[in-house]
C-alpha cells in the first residue's frame, strides 16, 4: 500500500476515539490549542520510554524465559515505563492549567496524552507490518492505550476536585490502574501461547466498560452541567 494510505489506517483510529471522548465532553469542551499541545507531549514521550525501557531491561535482565520475567518486562519495562511517562504529562502540564476545571477534564487529557503516544508508536507498527497490522491494531493497541489514558485521567480528575480523602492518593490509583491494565493486556500477548493470548481481549473488553463508566459518571458530575430545574 501507498505511505498515504498506511498512515491514514495508523490514524484513523486515533482520530475516531479522540472525537468519541471529545463529543462527550459536552458541556464545556477543552480548548482544541491544549488537546494539541498534550497530543503532542504524548508524541514525545515515546522519546523517553524508548530510552528507560532499554535501561531497565539490561538492569533487570528481563528474559523471556521464564513466566516471571514476562511479568517483569509486561508490567515494569513496558506498562509502567509507559503510563508514567504520560502521568507525568497529565500531573504536571495539565493538572495545573486553569482549564482544568472540571473532573472530566483528567479523562479528556488523560487519553489525549495516551492516544499521542498510541499515534506514534501505530505509525511505527503499520509502516512496518502493513495493512494486515494497522486492521488488527484498529481494534486492539490503539482502543487498549484510549482506555488506560481514560482510566487513568479518571482519578487525576477526582483528585482535583475530591472533598475527602488525598489527592495525591487519587492520582496514584489512576496511574496504578493504567499500569495494572497495561500490564494484563501485554502479559498475555507475550505469553504467545494460542488461546491464552485471549485473555488480553478479556481485559480489554473490561477496560472498555470500566473506561465507559468512567466517562458516564464524569460527565454527571460537570459542574457545567445544566440544572435540570432551569
Amino acid at each position: 500500500m501507498e505511505i498515504l494510505e498506511l498512515l491514514t489506517l495508523a490514524l484513523a483510529p486515533v482520530v475516531f476515539l479522540m472525537t468519541y471522548v471529545y463529543v462527550r465532553d459536552e458541556y464545556d469542551r477543552e480548548p482544541l490549542k491544549y488537546l494539541i499541545i498534550t497530543f503532542i507531549l504524548g508524541i514525545l514521550t515515546a522519546v523517553p520510554v524508548v530510552y528507560l525501557g532499554g535501561i531497565l531491561r539490561q538492569f533487570l535482565g528481563v528474559s523471556h524465559d521464564s513466566i516471571f520475567g514476562i511479568i517483569v518486562y509486561a508490567f515494569i519495562v513496558v506498562a509502567l515505563t509507559e503510563e508514567w511517562m504520560k502521568y507525568l504529562v497529565l500531573r504536571y502540564y495539565n493538572y495545573p492549567h486553569k482549564e482544568f476545571d472540571e473532573p472530566y477534564d483528567g479523562i479528556m487529557y488523560g487519553v489525549t496524552v495516551s492516544l499521542g503516544f498510541a499515534a506514534i508508536e501505530n505509525v511505527l507498527y503499520v509502516m512496518n507490518g502493513g495493512e494486515e497490522v494497522a486492521l488488527l491494531r484498529m481494534v486492539t493497541a490503539v482502543p487498549a492505550h484510549a482506555v488506560f489514558g481514560i482510566l487513568m485521567g479518571y482519578f487525576v480528575g477526582r483528585a482535583k476536585y475530591i472533598k475527602h480523602g488525598s489527592p495525591y492518593l487519587e492520582r496514584l490509583k489512576g496511574l496504578g490502574i493504567a499500569v495494572l491494565f497495561h500490564g494484563l493486556y501485554d502479559f498475555f500477548l507475550f505469553l504467545n501461547m494460542g488461546f491464552v493470548a485471549l485473555f488480553s481481549f478479556v481485559a480489554l473488553i473490561i477496560g472498555i466498560w470500566l473506561a465507559r463508566r468512567a466517562i458516564r459518571q464524569h460527565r454527571e458530575l460537570s459542574p457545567h452541567r445544566p440544572s435540570e430545574l432551569e
